[in-house]
């Protein structure tokens, strides 16, 4: 159990992305109305011109190349900037730790924006705005403040990436989970029989490991203080699963209580927002069962 995210380095579910790839040109638009203040121009630049590509820098350098691009947002000296970029390289060191990633591509840019990671623990990359119907929420933030590096220039500021098409959105989360994301459900509300509210208008994830292992992912925004965070429920501690009788419905999830959370939670009611994500979590999870 984790308040983190659920899987570790070595549990990476993407062999096909891990081969090393160089960094390729390309153009975009800034969307901020200046980004001299962000990016200050020295007249000679040192240092800029010389610096390592990140495939130089890290062990493991894997490329998102953007469809056809993505927008970070955040607030520096009281100024909101949006800057466009055309791939994400995602640096990883030769333990398989994510060290940052690198925003390239950006229009009139000598330097790449650095998003970087110095704990062990990295934050849950969370999904604004709950998933309904067809419709795929785009924006990704953190919910800690992160470390940025723009040129020269290192601070710290809430940081948002918003994607133009679903399947980037869906590879960022991958890459910095290493995990496949095979579940995104809008939920209305769930509830545990132990601990009350749980949530509202939240996203309920299932993701799956190099190792096979599944594991439920949620961020739990209706309780109190220390206790909002992400909760993490691996799929192999359910112990029955009761389908909605109908559409606005919940789910009731029975946990098997073999940790502390499990035995405080006791069982899980989940009300989704759309009835065929009520359907195909059901599913998913009577897999599990049925193979258990």
């Amino acid at each position: 159990m984790s308040n983190h995210f659920p899987f570790g380095p070595d549990d990476q579910d993407w062999d096909s992305l891990s081969s090393r790839r160089e960094s390729t040109v390309s153009t975009s638009t800034v969307s901020s109305s200046s980004t001299s203040l962000l990016f200050p121009t020295p007249a000679t630049s040192p240092g800029v011109s010389s610096r390592k590509q990140s495939w130089q820098l890290y062990d493991d350098v894997v490329r998102l190349q953007l469809n056809p691009s993505m927008t970070i947002s955040f607030v520096k000296n009281g100024q909101q900037f949006k800057l466009r970029y055309t791939y994400i390289d995602v640096c990883k060191d030769t333990t398989g730790a994510l060290k940052c990633l690198e925003l390239g591509g950006g229009l009139g840019q000598q330097a790449p924006f650095v998003h970087a990671f110095h704990n062990t623990k990295l934050p849950v990359p969370h999904i604004e705005h709950p998933k309904d119907d067809e419709r795929f929420p785009l924006r990704i933030s953190f919910l800690d403040q992160q470390t940025v590096q723009a040129a020269h220039v290192v601070f710290m500021t809430q940081l948002s990436y918003k994607f133009e098409n679903w399947q980037d959105c869906c590879q960022f989360q991958e890459l910095l989970l290493n995990a496949k994301l095979i579940f995104l459900g809008g939920m209305a509300e769930a509830k545990s029989k132990g601990r009350g509210e749980e949530c509202i208008s939240q996203n309920l994830r299932i993701l799956r490991g190099h190792n096979g292992k599944r594991v439920m992912l949620f961020f739990a925004n209706s309780q109190r203080g220390p206790l909002k965070r992400y909760v993490s429920l691996p799929l192999n501690c359910v112990e029955n699963v009761k389908p909605a009788k109908k559409a606005g419905r919940p789910v009731l999830v029975e946990l098997n209580p073999n940790f502390d959370l499990l035995s405080q939670m006791r069982n899980l009611q989940i009300t989704f927002l759309n009835h065929e994500d009520s359907k195909t979590f059901c599913q998913l999870l009577s897999t599990d069962l049925s193979i258990g």
